[in-house]
């Protein structure tokens, strides 16, 4: 796989992500408005911490799902409706040169935001520098290889562009209401918890969180403070979650994924 070709298609996804208003809202206007909710929050303790920074923590994995999961979701389908990923694959690009500019442009776009979501709770929520930013780093990267893959697959059973914004509705619902985004498990019975816990959005924001105030968000409920080494430990959970699902997203897309428009 060529890095050349992978910019090239690349800069074509950023040219065409210009041009559609209704994606260039989904990528950035609703990050937008999630970030402007914090601030009611700020200043109201939840778990220990102040309610801005938590619920903040928790938008850094919740966009993954718009810059990412969504957008790559309605990339994939009008691009194979529209034979455009016909005409590429008929190239000299290869497979992975094709999809992976996409999925660049998409993880550029998300590290955007997440860096601008970082400065905002440093300078406005009273917020810091993350206490392990490796740690937090691996989370959001972890995020955007299982919401990518599933994307692929999302985008296969997706019957055209117009329908994109349907078909991905289950998969944002669910990390919204079982991410710990709306609210914390703690307030769910443990069968929730636990099942909660299985959504692909939740490990990643246990691992952020965890790696962002140095306490631990896996395993206690009082989230006491853990060091470097052992902020890894207590995440080690949610990085096998996260690899359950990066494993059934790659199946589903092998097994999902069309090239050829569906009306082929």
């Amino acid at each position: 796989m060529k890095l050349s070709a992978v910019l090239s298609v690349a800069s074509l996804d950023v040219t065409l992500l210009w041009r559609n208003r209704t994606a260039l809202f989904t990528v950035f206007g609703l990050p937008i408005l999630f970030a402007v909710l914090l601030f009611p929050a700020k200043g109201k303790e939840i778990g220990g911490v102040d309610g801005a920074l938590l619920q903040g923590t928790g938008h850094l994995g919740f966009f993954l799902v718009f810059a990412v999961f969504m957008n790559l979701v309605n990339v994939f389908t009008a691009r194979r409706e529209d034979r455009t990923l016909k005409r590429l694959r008929g190239t000299a690009l290869s497979d992975a040169e094709i999809t992976g500019g996409s999925v660049l442009t998409a993880t550029a776009m998300y590290a955007v935001q997440a860096v601008a979501l970082l400065v905002v709770l440093a300078a406005g929520m009273g917020g810091r520098m993350p206490a392990d930013p490796v740690l937090v780093l691996a989370g959001l990267a972890g995020g955007v290889a299982v919401f990518a893959a599933l994307a692929f697959a999302v985008s296969g059973i997706t019957p055209n562009a117009e329908l994109a914004q349907l078909t991905v509705l289950p998969i944002m619902f669910g990390c919204m209401l079982g991410g710990e985004v709306m609210f914390p498990l703690e307030s769910l019975p443990e069968w929730g918890r636990q099942i909660c816990r299985l959504v692909p959005l939740s490990p990643v924001v246990e691992i952020v969180r965890t790696g962002y105030f140095g306490q631990d968000f896996v395993h206690r409920a009082d989230h006491p403070s853990v060091g470097l080494g052992e902020g890894w430990l207590t995440c080690v959970r949610p990085f096998f979650v996260l690899l359950f699902w990066a494993v059934l997203g790659r199946i589903l897309a092998t097994r999902w994924f069309r090239w050829e428009p569906r009306h082929a």
